[in-house]
Order: structure tokens, then C-alpha cells, then sequence
């Protein structure tokens, strides 16, 4: 695009092309103001140019950055000493690390601790730095949501040979190891550089993600603010990029400037309650009994996966923070059950409140801590364990009893008996076979308790049709009755009594 002249009494005057200054120059003379343009002008032109898809990886770079994930993910590579710790993964094994990190944060252990000290950490199986100079590998089969304590005593022993996966010393490459010398920028890039196509897959994919660090969030806030009459005014404005640059504790500093207060406040993440302990025991048994390959490892998680479950379920039913948080062990909308009764193995008669809980409380702290062990590769003595739970948990009622059906009920259940029906035994199946896995039912007793749960709908229903027909549009205006609701008709389906076992 050609610039038209501005005419003077001298010489005309351009613009710079470097810096946008008016200076009088001859027609088609030099284009810069001054020599220093000049030199930033050649310098410019010599510079390698960046390529649309250079500009691309450096933005899903940033962005990884931007998220909790980033750094934690960098950090592996650096406890380990080098970026071999990610050998053999796979965007989709990010992915399950990305889970994994997710999941663990969302435990909100740090709510019970304050900001910075978290009940659950993520341990490796394999130490990320083992005696013999192996390294455990960050994989979602060598790593797992653990509790805090028992990790840091566990430290950096080893562990059985079956459980989870490693490098060994001599497998480890120089050119792949990571200092303590080396920039941010460096780390990122030699971990590009190791997992290749596997890592760009998984940043395009990042990209498309929301989620922002806590601190960069704060930042874009304090930015906004400025200039708001609503808060109070800076020493002096500053950018967006230098406030993402600070730390979070020059960042509250500056927000409590803002908002005029003497002091910092608490920076609270959420407002969830945190998860329990046991609860988290069972989400990782669970994932590791179906991820991991046949052998020891699995078989032990499994094992300890049907204790937990049972233990969760008599703790569901009786209230315990254990059993209850976030609804996994016996979340019943639709019934009412108490399967299980609790007594102490040496005075099961009026058992005083104080040693009840007292036993019940080791109880749940020695299952609590040999699941953990069990997820960490270590020996455990299952089959004491199992005595130890049947010998205090005995079957009180198999048979849930029902609720009268509803109409929201109804209608999610497709206004069909037989899916309702079929939901109801879902809702109760996880329940029955964990009962079932640890021999405190029978399948028999099973069978019959599937029996059992007709009955109890048939019961419900006639309580709500009683129910309905004394309504006051029928009892005292005389509304004339046509029929009952569809989820109020009995359902299609006979049984003959069964005697239940108890």
C-alpha cells in the first residue's frame, strides 16, 4: 500500500517503517528514521519465520500451562530425572492421566487440612525413583488416589515385582534426562520431544478445554477490576501478562487491595465436603480390578474391593461420613433397607456405645489402610481381614421395602412395568453381590429376595392407591373416582410366596 506524501515547505515527511515516525526524506529515499530502525528492520527480515503450525504448538504449549494439569505433568518428569517416565504412553493414556489428576483433586481433601495440604495424594505403585536406580513410569496402572500418610511412610521401598511397571537403571537414555538447570520451556520441550505425535494429539485435544489454574483465574479478575469504581484503585495499572506472571500470594495481596480489607482471605477452591477415604479406596479398587492384567496385583485389589463394599454399605446405613459421601455405596431413591446389623465380637449383648465404636472404628481403619495397600502392590492378609468383617457383620434383611411408584418414576422408567421393575433390580444388584462375594448371602437367598422385592411393590402399591382414593378431592368434594394412575395399577407380574432366609 502505497503512503501519500505529506508536502512541506522542506522535503516531505513519511512514516517510518519500523516505528511509524514522521521524518522529511527525499522521494525514494531510505525508509527508516534512523540507523537503529534500520537495524531492527534487517534483523526482522532475517528472522526465521513462524510457521502457522509452530504458532499452533506454542498456543496448545501455553495452554497446557494454563491448566492444573500442565505443571503437575512436568513435574513428574522432574522428580524422575527424565522424561522416560512416560515411555510408551499414549494420547489416550493422557488422557487417563488427566482423569486421574482430575479425580484426585476433586476428592477436596484439603478442605479438612487448609489450602495446600491434601489427604490424598497420587502414589506411584513403582517408586518414580526406585533404590536400585529403576523408575516407576506415570501411567494410569502405576498410578493411584492413595492417602497421604501411608504414602509418605511408604516413601520409595520397593514393592513386589507383580505390581505395577518400571524401567530398569540400564533402560535409562542421558540425552532424555532432565535437570535441575533447565528452564520451564526446556522440560516442555524435551517431553515433546520424547512422546512426538502421542503429546500433539493430546494438547490439540487440550486446547478445546475450558479450564484454567486458580491463579491465572485470580489474575484475569484483578484485570477486569481495574478501572471499576466499585473497587479500590492499584499503585498503578498493570497488565494482564504481568499479573499472570505473579505469584498467588502477590495476587491476593493485590486482591485484597481491591476490595479494601485489612487482611488476605481464605482462597476456598469449592464448597464440597471433602470425600472419604474409604470411598476412595473403592473408586481405585474398582479401576484397577478391571484395568489391571491377570495376577496378584488384580487379585488382591478384587479381593479387597468386595471388604470395602460391604464395609460402605453397613456404614451407608447407619450415616457414617464413610459410607454416605457422594451417595456410592447404598444410594437408595426408591427404598428403604438396613441389610446389615453390627455386633462386637466379644460382648455382642448391650454392647456399651463407646467400645461399639470404638471396634468399629478400627474396623474401617485397618479395611481403610490394607485397600491402600492392597492398590499399592504390597502383601496383605486378605482372608484375616474377611474374618475379622464377617465375624462383626451378620445379614439383617435382604429385602429392600419399596416405595409407592410416582409419576417422575413412572415416566423415566419409559410407563413400563417391566423397566421399572428391571431399574428397581438394578438399583439393588451392586448391594446384593457384594453381600453375595463375601458369603453373607446365598445365591438362593438371593432369588428370593428378587421375589421378595415384588412383593414389597405390590404392598407399596396398594398403600398408594389407599392413599389416593383419600384424597380430599374424593373424601370431601365428590369428585367422581374414574380409575387409578397407571403407576398405581398392578403390575403384570406373578409370584408365589417364598419363605426369605434371614
Amino acid at each position: 500500500m502505497q503512503t501519500t506524501p505529506v508536502t512541506t515547505s522542506k522535503q516531505p515527511e513519511f512514516p517510518c517503517t519500523n516505528c511509524g515516525t514522521m521524518f522529511n526524506r527525499r522521494p525514494g529515499g531510505r525508509t527508516t528514521c534512523k540507523s537503529a530502525c534500520k537495524s531492527a528492520a534487517q534483523r526482522q527480515q532475517k528472522a526465521p519465520k513462524v510457521t502457522a503450525r509452530d504458532a499452533k504448538i506454542a498456543r496448545r504449549k501455553a495452554r497446557l500451562l494454563e491448566n492444573p494439569f500442565g505443571y503437575w505433568f512436568i513435574e513428574q518428569a522432574e522428580r524422575a530425572g527424565t522424561v522416560q517416565t512416560y515411555q510408551g504412553i499414549t494420547a489416550a493414556g493422557l488422557h487417563q492421566l488427566l482423569a486421574l489428576h482430575n479425580y484426585r483433586k476433586k476428592r477436596y481433601g484439603w478442605i479438612e487440612k487448609g489450602h495446600g495440604k491434601d489427604s490424598y495424594h497420587l502414589c506411584h505403585v513403582q517408586g518414580l525413583k526406585g533404590r536400585d536406580g529403576s523408575t516407576g513410569l506415570t501411567n494410569a496402572l502405576n498410578l493411584f488416589a492413595g492417602l497421604d500418610y501411608l504414602n509418605q511412610q511408604h516413601s520409595d521401598k520397593p514393592v513386589n515385582t507383580w505390581a505395577g511397571e518400571s524401567i530398569p537403571k540400564s533402560a535409562r537414555k542421558r540425552k532424555w534426562n532432565i535437570t535441575p538447570d533447565m528452564t520451564l520451556d526446556e522440560r516442555l520441550q524435551k517431553i515433546a520431544n520424547f512422546l512426538g505425535d502421542e503429546l500433539d494429539t493430546f494438547l490439540d485435544e487440550l486446547d478445546k478445554m475450558p479450564q484454567r489454574t486458580a491463579r491465572l483465574r485470580l489474575a484475569k479478575s484483578i484485570h477486569k477490576r481495574q478501572g471499576d469504581e466499585l473497587y479500590e484503585p492499584l499503585d498503578r495499572r498493570y497488565t494482564l501478562t504481568e499479573l499472570e506472571s505473579l505469584k498467588m500470594a502477590e495476587l491476593q495481596a493485590l486482591e485484597t487491595i481491591q476490595e479494601g480489607r485489612e487482611k488476605n482471605k481464605d482462597f476456598l477452591f469449592s464448597n464440597c465436603s471433602p470425600d472419604s477415604k474409604l470411598g476412595v479406596m473403592h473408586d481405585e479398587l474398582k479401576r484397577f480390578s478391571a484395568d489391571l492384567p491377570e495376577g496378584t496385583h488384580r487379585d488382591n485389589c478384587r479381593s479387597m474391593l468386595s471388604l470395602v463394599r460391604v464395609l460402605g454399605i453397613y456404614l451407608a446405613q447407619i450415616g457414617n461420613a464413610e459410607g454416605k459421601a457422594r451417595n456410592r455405596f447404598l444410594s437408595l431413591a426408591n427404598a428403604a433397607w438396613t441389610p446389615l446389623q453390627y455386633s462386637h465380637p466379644v460382648t455382642p449383648w448391650r454392647t456399651p456405645a463407646s467400645l461399639l465404636e470404638s471396634d468399629r472404628a478400627s474396623l474401617v481403619k485397618a479395611i481403610t489402610e490394607a485397600a491402600h495397600n492392597a492398590l499399592q502392590g504390597l502383601s496383605i492378609d486378605g482372608a484375616a481381614l474377611e474374618a475379622q468383617l464377617e465375624e462383626r457383620l451378620h445379614l439383617l434383611n435382604l429385602v429392600p421395602v419399596v416405595m409407592v411408584p410416582n409419576e417422575v418414576s413412572w415416566e423415566a422408567s419409559g410407563a413400563n412395568w417391566i423397566t421399572y421393575i428391571d431399574n428397581l433390580y438394578s438399583s439393588f444388584e451392586s448391594t446384593w453381590q457384594a453381600l453375595l462375594d463375601t458369603g453373607i448371602c446365598t445365591e438362593s437367598q438371593w432369588f428370593a429376595a428378587q421375589d421378595g422385592v415384588l412383593w414389597s411393590l405390590q404392598a407399596a402399591i396398594e398403600q398408594g392407591r389407599k392413599q389416593h382414593m383419600n384424597q380430599r378431592c374424593f373424601t370431601h368434594y365428590n369428585k367422581p373416582f374414574q380409575r387409578f394412575p397407571a403407576y398405581l395399577e398392578f403390575p403384570p407380574v406373578e409370584v408365589e410366596p417364598f419363605p426369605l432366609a434371614a
